[in-house]
């Protein structure tokens, strides 16, 4: 037994200890996660090559598992599980912790229980799978977390070899903390953290939403919050905008739809409807044709577009809001101090 006679090393031994232990433990999750994920995703194909592709096999899957595990394992979720065995069946993870398997004869390394599953999530989109594994050798010897692999891949475009350079991107980080393993929402939905702990996308549209609404009404442009989530009723339906705003200087609405991922021709399109629409109110009412702002965020990227009702007006108008430009830098700059206190975004 080690007497300790000097009260400082007996403090470092016990930090020593504790450092060591929490490691082992993070690891030990990681591994348990990987193991589950693959057997998940294992059975998911046998189902799906015994029975064919069902379209609604992972919704009613899905279904089934929320009176347990709640949101946890979205449809999404289980396709990319499904399709995480499909791209490792032959380099199953270690089951319960055992140092040897089954791949021990055929010289192939197991999954990395030192990488997170969040790590594969995006490893999982690298189409080469000799690249794939070179660039999980680096992460795993670099360090790198999730994020900081999103932002080497982004980096290196469709030149993904490059990611396994020897020229390190990140020249000055800090270590993983445990504090940054726990703050993975996988890791939360796996360990049956509750819901309100997790950034989801639909709060991270609420806060940014938030944050433009203080914003454009702090912008000096005499724009005035009419409503939030206003109802419009249209021949197809029932619409939720966002924000509506009313403008003094334009003498018109500004309409505001956020949306996360990107937009498509088809969300314009529904938003161009929502203008028609108002257009004809505005002009019973003597108000200028309104304007609207189609917002896309997600957690690496967002675009935003302005669109009137009057082209003929569209550069006054523009001359008298917020440009695109200016509404990008600060969209993205909350987004930035948002993602920075969770770092990972959970698909709903």
């Amino acid at each position: 037994m080690t007497r300790f006679n000097d009260r400082h090393k007996l403090l470092e031994s016990l930090q020593r200890l504790l450092s060591e232990s929490r490691r082992t433990a993070l690891k030990a999750v990681n591994a348990e996660m990987l193991r589950s994920y693959w057997e998940m995703g294992k059975a998911l194909a046998q189902w799906e090559e015994t029975h064919g592709d069902s379209p609604d096999l992972l919704e009613g899957v899905a279904a089934g598992l929320a009176s347990d595990f709640g949101k946890a394992f979205s449809a999404k979720k289980l396709a990319a599980i499904r399709k995480f065995f499909k791209e490792y069946e032959k380099r199953p993870p270690l089951f319960r912790f055992r140092e040897e398997s089954d791949l021990a004869e055929s010289g192939l390394r197991s999954l990395d229980p030192g990488l997170s599953w969040s790590h594969y999530t995006v490893m999982m989109d690298i189409e080469d799978s000799s690249v794939r594994y070179e660039v999980e050798r680096k992460v795993s010897r670099e360090g790198w977390t999730a994020s900081e692999l999103e932002k080497q891949l982004r980096a290196a475009g469709e030149q993904t070899s490059d990611v396994t350079g020897d020229m390190p991107l990140f020249e000055e980080r800090t270590p993983p903390s445990p504090e940054d393993f726990v703050d993975d929402p996988h890791v939360q939905a796996f360990m049956g953290i509750p819901d309100r702990q997790r950034l989801t996308e639909s709060i991270l549209e609420r806060a940014l939403l938030d944050h433009l609404q203080r914003f454009l009404l702090e912008s000096g442009k005499e724009l005035y919050l009419v409503e939030r989530q206003k109802k419009m009723e249209l021949k197809g339906g029932a619409r939720y905008i966002d924000l509506v705003f009313y403008s003094r200087s334009i003498h018109a609405f500004l309409l505001v739809e956020m949306i996360c991922g990107d937009f498509s021709s088809e969300d314009e399109e529904k938003l161009s409807l929502v203008l028609e629409h108002m257009s004809e109110e505005s002009a019973l009412s003597h108000e200028n044709p309104p304007a609207a702002l189609l917002i896309s965020v997600s957690r690496t990227a967002g675009r935003m577009k302005y669109l009137f009702a009057s082209k003929e007006r569209e550069v006054e108008y523009r001359r008298l809001l917020p440009s695109e430009d200016q509404l990008a830098v600060e969209i993205r700059r909350e987004q930035v101090d948002i993602l920075k206190r969770y770092p990972h975004l959970e698909d709903e």
